[in-house]
C-alpha cells in the first residue's frame, strides 16, 4: 500500500506538521523529582529521529497538586530550561512539539487535591476539596502561566486535557459536577469552566503557539457524558477557535477495556469520525492504532486528519521512516499487551515495553556498534526468546544457527494468540518471520538439537531457550499422564482434540482464563455468517446477536487459589474477570482437587466434599516447569561451551521477560 495520506503534510494555523502521525502524552515515570531529564529527552528524541510529526509531551502539571509525584511540571520558571533542551533537540529532527498542560483534580491523589465538587473519586477512593470561584480562576490562572512557559521555551503549542476524567471531564460530568452555582447544572453551565479555560490561554498564547484540546469521546462510565454529549462539547470548542481536537476513549475508571490487546485495533475511530463531522478543528484519533495501513484506510476514509500512536511508538520508535520507506516487514508492532507499559504505571514503575528492550534505554545501547569477536552462535528453540536472542546476535554481526525440532518457530507464542481478543501476539510471530528473512538467519525447522549436532557444529556460544514442560499435577485419576478427556491447554488451543459441550478448566491463571474464554465461544456465529443472517433477516436479530456473543459450550474454572488471574497485569485481569462474566462462565475457587474418575472430578470446598460430574472435557492450564534437559546434559559432557539459559527454559514467566533476556544475553556475548 502506498500511505498517501499518512505522510501528507498537516498544517494547523503557521504550523506545518511533516506528516500525519502524532505521538500523544503519556505518563512514562522516567523521572522523579518532575524533570524533563535525560532519560526523557533521549527518549523522545529517537522517536523524532524515527519520523514522528509531532510530539506532544506530557502531562505536565499546571500546579502540585493536580500532579503526581513521578509526573513532569511545568508550575514554575525554573522548569522552563529544560524544557528549552527538549523543544530544541525535538525539531533538530523536524518533529513539532507541543506540552499538554495536565490537572487531575480528584485523580491525583496528592495533598490538597481539588476538584468541581466534594465527590468521593472512584479512581482514588478520596474526596476532593470543592472549589470556590476564585480559585476556579487561580487553577485557570496556572494554566495560562504554564502556557507562557512553553511558549517561552519554543513549543508549537500546548494542549488542554479534558479526557481521561481528568479535572476537565470533572466539571463537564453530572456525576462529579453537583455545583448549584454557575459552573454546575446545565450543559452550559458545565461547559463554563473549560471554555472559560480555553478563551484565556487563547488570550495570553494564542497568537503565538496553538492551542489544542485532548477529549474524552465517551467517559464510558454509567451516569457520565457520552458520544452525543462530547460532540456537542466539541462544538463549542470549535466555535471558541481551538486549534486542534484530539480525540481519545473513556475515563481510567471505566469498565470498557480502552487498552488492552482485547480491544481490536481501531475500534474507537467512530469517536473521532463522531467529532470530526460537527467541527472544523482538525480532528487526532486515538487507541489502538498501531499499524501505518491502517492508519491510512482512517485518513482516506475521512474519520480524523491525523492518528495517535503511542504505544506503537514506543515498540518502534521508527515506525513512520520505516512506513514511509515502505519496509513495514521491519516494522515492530505493538500487540496491546501492557505488560511494560501501564501495567508498570500503574504499579509505580517505569515504561519498558515488552517487544523494545531498549525503551527507556535509549543512549545507552548502540546496536549500530558491531562486534569485534563475531562469535559462531548456536541457539536451541525458536520462542520469542531464542528469536529475539538470534536478530540481535545476527545484527551485531555474529554467525546464527537456529535449530526448531518443530516445523514452525514461535514456540508457545503460537497458541498464546489463539483465544479470542489475543490475535496481536501472531504479529511477534510474524516480525521474526521477517527478521529470519531478511538477515538471512540460519534457521533449521524439524531439527532436534542433539549432543551430536551441537558438537559437530563447534560454536562459540550455545543458547538454550527449549521453553517449557507441561506440569501434570499429581491428583487420583491423572497418576502422571492424561486420559481420554483430560487435555492440556496447550492441546486443546493448538486444535488437535475436540472439545465437548461441558468444559472444565481446571487452573485459573492467565492460561486458564484465556482457555476458558476461548472453550465458551466455541460454537458462536461467525461475522461473516452473522452479517449474512442478520442482512436478509433470516433469523430475528435479538437471536442473531446472542449466536454471534457467544458459544454452546457451558464452562467452569477451577482453581485453588481464591482470586482469578493473580499473574495477569492491573490494566487486563479486571477486563478478563468481566468477560469471562459476560460469557457466563461459572469458578470455583479455592478448591482443593481431589480426584478424577471418568466423567466427574471430586474437590473439597471450604471443608465439603463436592463433585462436578457429566463433563465432557477437562482442561489442564496448572503450570509449567522449565525444560532443561539439553542444558543439563551439555553442562555435564561438554562444560567448555560457553552456555546461556534464556526464557521459560530459566523460568517460566511472561513474554516480556523472555524477550528482553534474549535481547541482553545477545547484546552481551562478546561482553
Amino acid at each position: 500500500m502506498k500511505f498517501v495520506k499518512l505522510f501528507e503534510p498537516l498544517k494547523i494555523k503557521d504550523v506545518e506538521i511533516r506528516n500525519r502521525i502524532v505521538m500523544p502524552a503519556m505518563a512514562l515515570n522516567y523521572s522523579r523529582d518532575r524533570t524533563v531529564n535525560d532519560t526523557t529527552l533521549d527518549f523522545y528524541e529517537e522517536r523524532a529521529k524515527g519520523g514522528v510529526g509531532l510530539i506532544i509531551l506530557g502531562g505536565c502539571a499546571v500546579e502540585a497538586r493536580g500532579g503526581g509525584p513521578t509526573m513532569l511540571s511545568i508550575d514554575d520558571d525554573k522548569h522552563i530550561p529544560n524544557y528549552t533542551r527538549f523543544a530544541e533537540r525535538m525539531h533538530k529532527h523536524g518533529a513539532k512539539t507541543i506540552v499538554q498542560l495536565y490537572h487531575a483534580g480528584a485523580y491525583s491523589g496528592m495533598p490538597g487535591m481539588v476538584s468541581s465538587s466534594a465527590v468521593m473519586s472512584n479512581l482514588t477512593r478520596a474526596v476532593p476539596k470543592e472549589l470556590t470561584i476564585d480559585e476556579i480562576k487561580e487553577v485557570q490562572e496556572s494554566h495560562a502561566l504554564a502556557a507562557e512557559r512553553v511558549r517561552e521555551a519554543g513549543f508549537d503549542g500546548v494542549e488542554l486535557l479534558g479526557s481521561a476524567g481528568y479535572l476537565i471531564n470533572q466539571f463537564l460530568s453530572p456525576m462529579t459536577n453537583k455545583r448549584t452555582d454557575e459552573y454546575g447544572g446545565s450543559l452550559e453551565n458545565r461547559l463554563r469552566y473549560p471554555l472559560e479555560l480555553i478563551n484565556l490561554v487563547q488570550e495570553r498564547v494564542g497568537k503565538d503557539i496553538l492551542v489544542g484540546i485532548r477529549v474524552a469521546g465517551d467517559d464510558f462510565v454509567p451516569g457520565s457524558n457520552t458520544y452525543k454529549e462530547t460532540a456537542v462539547f466539541t462544538k463549542h470548542y470549535d466555535k471558541a477557535g481551538i486549534d486542534f481536537i484530539n480525540v481519545t476513549g473513556g475515563w481510567h475508571e471505566t469498565r470498557i477495556p480502552q487498552l488492552p490487546m482485547m480491544v481490536p485495533p481501531g475500534a474507537y475511530v467512530y469517536l473521532a469520525e463522531n467529532v470530526k463531522r460537527n467541527v472544523n478543528a482538525p480532528v487526532f484519533s486515538a487507541n489502538r492504532i498501531n499499524d501505518p495501513v491502517l492508519a491510512e484506510r482512517i485518513l482516506r476514509n475521512e474519520w480524523a486528519d491525523a492518528i495517535c500512536m503511542g504505544r506503537g511508538l514506543i515498540a518502534d520508535p521508527y515506525l513512520p521512516n520505516k512506513a514511509k520507506e515502505n519496509k513495514v516487514w521491519d516494522i515492530r508492532k505493538c500487540v496491546g499487551c501492557n505488560q511494560g507499559c501501564f501495567d508498570h504505571i500503574f504499579t509505580g514503575r517505569s515504561v519498558e515495553c515488552m517487544r523494545n528492550y531498549m525503551a527507556s534505554r535509549e543512549g545507552k545501547i548502540d546496536l549500530d556498534q558491531k562486534t569485534k569477536t563475531p562469535m559462531k552462535v548456536v541457539i536451541i528453540g525458536s520462542g520469542p526468546a531464542g528469536l529475539e536472542a538470534a536478530r540481535v546476535a545476527t545484527i551485531l554481526g555474529h554467525d546464527v544457527t537456529i535449530f526448531e525440532k518443530r516445523d514452525e518457530i514461535g514456540g508457545q507464542a503460537n497458541v498464546a494468540w489463539v483465544p479470542p481478543g489475543r490475535r496481536d501476539i501472531s504479529e511477534v510471530i510474524d516480525y521474526y518471520k521477517s527478521q529470519i528473512k531478511h538477515h538471512k538467519i540460519d534457521l533449521q525447522l524439524g531439527t532436534e538439537a542433539t549432543l551430536e549436532k551441537i558438537n559437530e557444529y563447534n560454536p562459540d556460544a550455545v543458547i538454550i531457550a527449549t521453553g517449557i514442560k507441561f506440569d501434570i499435577p499429581d491428583i487420583p485419576g491423572i497418576d502422571g499422564s492424561l486420559g481420554s478427556n483430560i487435555y492440556s491447554a496447550i492441546d486443546v488451543l493448538t486444535g488437535d482434540y475436540p472439545v465437548g459441550k461441558n468444559v472444565v478448566v481446571v487452573g485459573g491463571g492467565s492460561v486458564g482464563m484465556e482457555t476458558a474464554i476461548w472453550a465458551a465461544e466455541l460454537g458462536a456465529l461467525d461475522s461473516e455468517i452473522a452479517r449474512f443472517i442478520s442482512f436478509y433477516d433470516l433469523i430475528p436479530q435479538e437471536e442473531v446477536l446472542a449466536k454471534w456473543l457467544r458459544g454452546n459450550r457451558d464452562v467452569t474454572i477451577i482453581d485453588k487459589l481464591p482470586k482469578l488471574g493473580t499473574n495477569l497485569g492491573r490494566t487486563t485481569r479486571g477486563f478478563m474477570i468481566g468477560h469471562t462474566m459476560k460469557l457466563g462462565i461459572k469458578r470455583i475457587l479455592g478448591a482443593n482437587i481431589t480426584r478424577f474418575e471418568g466423567k466427574t472430578m471430586d474437590y473439597e470446598l471450604e471443608s465439603e466434599k463436592k463433585s462436578l460430574e457429566n463433563i465432557d472435557t477437562f482442561i489442564l492450564a496448572t503450570g509449567a516447569k522449565p525444560n532443561t534437559n539439553l542444558y543439563d546434559a551439555i553442562e555435564t559432557t561438554n562444560p567448555s561451551f560457553k552456555m546461556y539459559k534464556i526464557g521459560d527454559c530459566k523460568e517460566p514467566r511472561m513474554m516480556m521477560e523472555a524477550i528482553h533476556e534474549g535481547f541482553e544475553t545477545a547484546y552481551n556475548l562478546d561482553k
